[in-house]
C-alpha cells in the first residue's frame, strides 16, 4: 500500500513536471476542448431554444386543449360525471363544464354571442377571470371580437339587460372556443323548471403534460365513454400537430447526438496524438519503472486521469462561459430575442456532450495501453 501511494505521488509529480517543461501540451488540450465545447453548446442551445419557443407557441395556441361538444338525452347524465370527475383522476388535467341554456339569439349590438352556464366545480378553474357568481359576465377574445370592455346591453329576443364585458387574457382556454364572445352565468340562471329532452354541453379539457400520447389516450377514453349513449359527441384536438412536433424533436435529437459525437471525435484525435507522443518521449523512464515493479495499469490510469482533469476543467469553463454569454450568442448571432436557457433546459445536451467527451478520453488511452504493456526487453534493448 505504501509503495502504491509513493508511486502515485511520483507519477503526479512527473505529470506536473511535464506540464512545466512543455506547457503547450496541456494548454492545447484545454483550449481545443474549451472552444469546441463552447461552439457545441452554442449550436445545441440554438436547437433547444428554437424547439422550446415552438413548443410554447403551440401551447399558447391551444394544442394543450381537448374541446368536447356533446349532446345528451334527458336520462343520460352519467357522461358529465365521468368527464368532469373521473377523467382528471386518470389524467393530469383540468376540466371546465359548460352547459347551453334554452335561449338563443343573444347579441350585443351587432355581435352575436354565446350564453353558457357553468357549475361550481368549473368556477374553480375560472377564478383567474374575476367572475362573480351573482351576476353574468361577458368575456371576449380581443384578437377576433369587436367588443370593448365595460358595461353593455345584452339582448335576448325582446329582453335586454346590462352585463359587464371583459376581455379574456391572451391565449386563455375559452378564447379558442368562443372567439366572438361568451356570456357566463351560474348554473340554473335560465332554468324554466322543465328538463329538456336534449341538453348540450361543452367541455374544455386542459392537459398539463402536452404530448401526443397523452391527448390520444384522453381521446380513447372519451370515445369509450360516448360509445354507450345515443347522443352526439365531437372531440377536437391538435394531436396531429403534436405528432409532427414530436417527429421534429426526434430528428433534432439525432442531429444533436451526431454533432456531439463529431466534437468528441475531434477532441479524441487530439488527445490520442498527444498522449501517444508524450508516452513515447518518456517510454524509457516508464519502462525502467516497470522493471522496478510498477504496474503498467498505473501508467495508463495516469494518462486517463490527466486527460479527464484537463477536459473536465475545459468543459466546466465552457459551460460557465456560455451561461454568462448566452444572451449575446443566442440574441445577436442566432436572432432568438432575449430568451435564455436554464440548466434544466440544456441538461440533456450537457450530459450527452459530457459522456461523449468521457468516451473520447477513454478511447484515446488505448494506444497508451498498448505501449505500456510492451515487453521490457523490446524497449531497453
Amino acid at each position: 500500500m505504501k509503495s502504491l501511494i509513493l508511486t502515485s505521488l511520483y507519477l503526479i509529480k512527473d505529470t506536473l513536471h511535464r506540464w512545466k517543461e512543455r506547457p503547450a501540451s496541456p494548454l492545447s488540450r484545454v483550449l481545443v476542448a474549451f472552444f469546441l465545447s463552447l461552439c457545441a453548446l452554442s449550436f445545441l442551445a440554438n436547437y433547444v431554444l428554437s424547439a422550446k419557443m415552438l413548443h410554447q407557441e403551440i401551447r399558447r395556441n391551444g394544442a394543450d386543449l381537448v374541446m368536447v361538444y356533446d349532446s345528451v338525452g334527458e336520462e343520460n347524465f352519467d357522461k358529465q360525471r365521468l368527464i368532469q370527475h373521473e377523467l382528471p383522476k386518470q389524467f393530469d388535467c383540468d376540466v371546465i363544464t359548460l352547459k347551453s341554456p334554452q335561449v338563443s339569439g343573444a347579441k350585443v349590438g351587432n355581435v352575436f354571442v354565446t350564453i353558457m352556464e357553468y357549475n361550481m366545480e368549473s368556477c374553480y378553474f375560472l377564478r383567474d377571470l374575476g367572475i362573480d357568481t351573482a351576476e353574468p359576465i361577458l368575456l371576449f377574445n380581443p384578437q377576433f371580437s369587436r367588443l370593448t370592455e365595460g358595461p353593455c346591453q345584452l339582448e335576448i329576443g325582446d329582453f335586454s339587460f346590462s352585463v359587464r364585458a371583459k376581455k379574456l387574457p391572451d391565449y386563455h382556454m375559452l378564447g379558442r372556443m368562443f372567439q366572438q364572445g361568451v356570456v357566463l352565468v351560474s348554473e340554473g340562471t335560465f332554468s324554466t323548471g322543465e328538463v329538456p329532452k336534449i341538453q348540450s354541453y361543452r367541455y374544455v379539457i386542459r392537459v398539463k403534460e402536452m404530448t401526443a400520447e397523452n391527448i390520444r389516450n384522453i381521446e380513447d377514453v372519451l370515445t369509450r365513454i360516448t360509445n354507450y349513449d345515443e347522443g352526439t359527441t365531437m372531440v377536437q384536438t391538435y394531436v396531429s400537430l403534436l405528432n409532427r412536433l414530436e417527429i421534429l424533436m426526434n430528428n433534432q435529437l439525432e442531429c444533436r447526438t451526431g454533432f456531439c459525437l463529431g466534437i468528441a471525435c475531434v477532441v479524441g484525435i487530439l488527445l490520442t496524438a498527444l498522449a501517444s507522443m508524450e508516452f513515447r518521449q518518456n517510454e524509457y523512464v516508464y519502462t525502467l519503472m516497470k522493471s522496478f515493479g510498477v504496474r503498467p495499469i498505473l501508467l495508463v490510469f495516469t494518462f486517463i486521469f490527466e486527460n479527464i482533469f484537463l477536459i473536465s476543467a475545459s468543459f466546466v469553463a465552457a459551460v460557465f462561459s456560455f451561461m454568462q454569454c448566452q444572451k449575446i450568442v443566442l440574441g445577436e448571432f442566432f436572432k432568438l430575442g432575449n430568451s435564455v436557457l436554464t440548466f434544466a433546459d440544456i441538461e440533456q445536451d450537457l450530459m450527452l456532450l459530457a459522456i461523449s467527451l468521457l468516451l473520447c478520453v477513454l478511447l484515446s488511452s488505448i494506444p497508451v495501453a498498448f505501449s505500456a504493456y510492451r515487453p521490457i526487453g523490446k524497449v531497453l534493448k
